[in-house]
């Protein structure tokens, strides 16, 4: 055999053996699959507050690649920008005359999901949770609120949405152009004392609003509602519940009132409010106290034990003012 054949049945060789060991090391390196492809399952429920979630965002940058100094430092900074901004890509969540959540906000989507089906045991519990609570601690003295909703083209609430003020207080329901409008629902819970006053009631430990909105307040028909812990009420007639008309957070039309006693006694009442006054029942009667028959009572309050009971609830013209749902009305 020739050098020059020798020299090339050499490097035939050598190419086989190469071609081999190749072979062997891909075959080493060839699994199932599935450690090529990661499924990650976004957490929806349990949510750590003090934990921040940066998401990624395509943040474009002018550079010199040649310049390594600069590259790095632009990295830092995109990411500092997508921590900021971390529900930027999302439109469900949008900051608009509001405050943006800094924290993972499945908290509010959770939240959003119970309202939305109306299982308003589930949302009792979860306001209550302090990971939820933390937001609204946050806002103490802002003057700001979250949300988490449906928003029109300039990203302003807009839709069905869930906003969270300071103060333990939500509001689940429909917006236009950044206003509560349409039906909703309006809470704030009284956690951390148990009770509370609110106006002149005692024993509060909930206030709800549950109707018609339009320019942020209560107008139209709706229902308000207080829940108490009974033994601390100290008011002979407490309202528990009103169901009926508003205008602008006030009593506005004709009204069904229940009210409360400390013995937990429930009396049923008729009334008309005109813009957060009460029609006199019975015109042109007044009492020797200067009060006016305001409140009929219900024909079925049988369980009375009063027997100078009239059937009326009456007022003087100066308590006879302001009567609307507390925090929900428009200042005169």
């Amino acid at each position: 055999m020739k050098k020059q054949d020798k020299i090339i049945a050499i490097g035939g060789v050598a190419l086989i053996i190469v071609l081999a060991i190749l072979a062997v090391a891909l075959l080493l390196n060839i699994d199932d699959g599935d450690s090529s492809i990661v499924k990650i399952k976004p957490q929806v429920t349990e949510v750590d507050l003090k934990e921040e979630m940066v998401t990624p965002v395509a943040i474009k940058v002018e550079s010199d690649p040649d310049n390594e100094e600069q590259v790095v430092q632009e990295q830092v900074t995109a990411q500092a920008v997508a921590s900021e901004n971390k529900t930027a890509e999302n439109e469900f969540y949008v900051k608009a005359a509001c405050k943006e959540i800094r924290n993972n906000d499945n908290q509010m989507a959770e939240l959003f999901g119970y309202w939305d089906e109306y299982q308003l045991d589930a949302v009792a519990d979860i306001i209550r949770l302090e990971r939820v609570r933390m937001l609204t601690k946050e806002l103490s003295g802002s003057g700001e609120y979250y949300y988490y909703g449906e928003t029109d083209a300039n990203n302003v609430p807009n839709g069905k949405g869930l906003a969270i003020y300071e103060n333990d207080t939500y509001y689940f329901g429909e917006w236009n152009k950044g206003l509560r409008s349409g039906r909703g629902m309006w809470l704030r819970i009284y956690p951390d004392n148990k009770t509370a006053t609110v106006g002149s009631y005692s024993g509060v430990m909930e206030h709800m609003y549950n109707g018609q909105f339009k320019n942020d307040l209560p107008n139209g028909d709706g229902q308000e509602h207080y829940t108490y812990q009974t033994d601390q009420i100290t008011g002979e007639l407490t309202i528990a519940n009103v169901v009926g008309s508003f205008k602008n957070g006030y009593y506005d039309g004709e009204l069904y009132i229940m009210t409360l006693d400390n013995k937990g006694v429930t009396y049923d009442w008729f009334a008309t409010g005109v813009n957060g006054s009460f029609k006199p029942c019975v015109e042109n009667k007044i009492s020797t106290t200067n009060k006016k028959p305001v409140w009929a009572k219900g024909e079925d309050n049988d369980h009375s034990t009063d027997d100078s009971d009239d059937g009326f609830h009456w007022m003087t013209d100066k308590e006879n003012a302001n009567w609307g749902i507390y925090s929900l009305k428009k200042p005169k």
